[in-house]
């Protein structure tokens, strides 16, 4: 009886159509709120990849040397994008002096830098290859986001001098240039 009296009230349009309405509504009022939560998640993600990409981050290398094909330059790099404060780094063992002689305290090596700026690479000792070719390093580099920072990140790992040796010059000289040149010249159409 009640679905007769339910069809009946249906069949009048002012109801029908307060009723689609109803629904309506409750269809928007789930769609807003599975609206909010979205927002709310991306808002959360945002801002927690805003902080992540706004912090220095310090890492420690070997790198091929622009100053003789077999030299390799210790390195110490902020690929973050802030700048780094009070950094220290700390090498195990120390690696030899350029010239081959054994370093004054052959067990570690320690670097204390005020501040490093983003994408910027601080070449910190020179070594010739040779010396170094099959040895293995741990580092430890830790850096504050504000100067005198009680909140230090720390990072420690282990690299071989071979992962960053590339022999040979990374620059091209003038001969290098000027050949170049002429190979450009002569490809040129002449007008």
């Amino acid at each position: 009886m009640w679905i007769q009296s339910a069809v009946e009230w249906f069949k009048d349009p002012a109801n029908s159509l307060a009723f689609a309405q109803l629904v309506a509504v409750f269809v928007t009022a789930l769609a807003t709120i599975a609206l909010w939560r979205v927002t709310k998640v991306l808002a959360v993600e945002t801002k927690t990849l805003a902080a992540m990409t706004s912090r220095p981050f310090v890492v420690s290398s070997f790198e091929s040397s622009g100053a003789d094909p077999t030299a390799i330059n210790l390195t110490l790099r902020n690929t973050g994008n802030a700048t780094a404060f009070d950094v220290r780094f700390c090498i195990t063992p120390a690696p030899p002096k350029a010239n081959g002689q054994p370093a004054d305290n052959p067990e570690h090596s320690t670097f204390e830098i005020s501040l490093l700026p983003s994408g910027q690479v601080l070449p910190l000792q020179g070594v010739m290859g040779r010396y170094v070719s099959d040895a293995s390093f741990d580092v430890r580099v830790s850096w504050a986001a504000l100067p005198n920072g009680k909140d230090r990140e720390e990072l420690s790992y282990k690299t071989a001098p071979k992962d960053g040796f590339h022999g040979g010059f990374n620059t091209k000289n003038v001969h290098h240039v000027a050949g170049e040149l002429e190979k450009l010249r002569k490809q040129l159409p002449k007008q």
